[in-house]
């Protein structure tokens, strides 16, 4: 595992739990709007050694109930299935963030019983997914991610990041649309302040009334849907 960031406590990365979060270096997306460009490109500084998380795990089993793996992408790790067995045989809920272009990996972590929760990103509408990504992936295997979790009936939430000219209201009806009955949609507010693509610091981030527009959308698709960051 190439971990590049460790939070030892965090409220915000597993719903209803505190958990440690763990952030993976790599990812084979370029997305423009990225607010972790350091992890994506090979930038975060020191790597932090498996054992060593491993151990404070450990050691933090009494107070902590979860861990949440994030990155980057952490499919792309050679050794996640077994990493993630580890933390699982310590007592610790896993949760998986995930841009979904590795639906293998997916299927082996769920037919596994690996994973309790799952956050998977939906980046935009089939005709804007390349652009959103960097030119590096299609909705397809997104949409495909979408459908092993649903099917196997994990408690999972799609989110998106409403990045002007990349998501709009009718990127969004389309996604719901697609992707039929969600138990979560979480839609996250675009920050411009850090992205891997700077020119995005130009552009102004959707106002409120855009997200209660875009909240009555998906309520049609969605058992619930979250706003963040605004």
């Amino acid at each position: 595992m190439k971990i590049g960031g460790f939070v030892p406590m965090s409220l915000v990365d597993y719903p209803g739990m505190p958990c440690a979060a763990i952030f993976t270096i790599g990812c084979n997306l370029r997305c423009p709007f990225c607010h972790n460009p350091g992890l994506v490109l090979d930038q975060a500084g020191s790597e932090i050694s498996r054992e060593i998380v491993l151990e404070f795990l450990r050691q933090r089993r009494t107070r902590l109930n979860a861990v949440c793996i994030s990155g980057g992408e952490p499919t792309l790790q050679p050794d996640l299935v077994s990493f993630i067995r580890e933390v699982k045989d310590i007592g610790y809920k896993v949760k998986l963030d995930t841009n979904g272009s590795r639906p293998e990996v997916l299927q082996r972590l769920l037919d596994g019983g690996l994973l309790d929760y799952a956050a998977l990103d939906i980046k935009s509408s089939p005709a804007k997914y390349r652009q959103a990504t960097g030119g590096f992936m299609e909705f397809e295997e997104a949409a495909q991610s979408a459908a092993l979790l649903r099917d196997k009936n994990i408690s999972c939430e799609f989110r998106t990041t409403a990045v002007p000219g990349l998501v709009d209201l009718e990127d969004l009806e389309e996604i719901a649309r697609l992707l039929g009955p969600v138990p979560r949609f979480a839609l996250q507010q675009f920050r411009p302040n850090q992205t891997l693509d700077p020119a995005l610091a130009a552009v102004n981030p959707y106002p409120v009334v855009w997200f209660q527009e875009a909240t009555s959308i998906l309520m049609d698709w969605a058992e619930d849907v979250i706003v963040r960051g605004i």
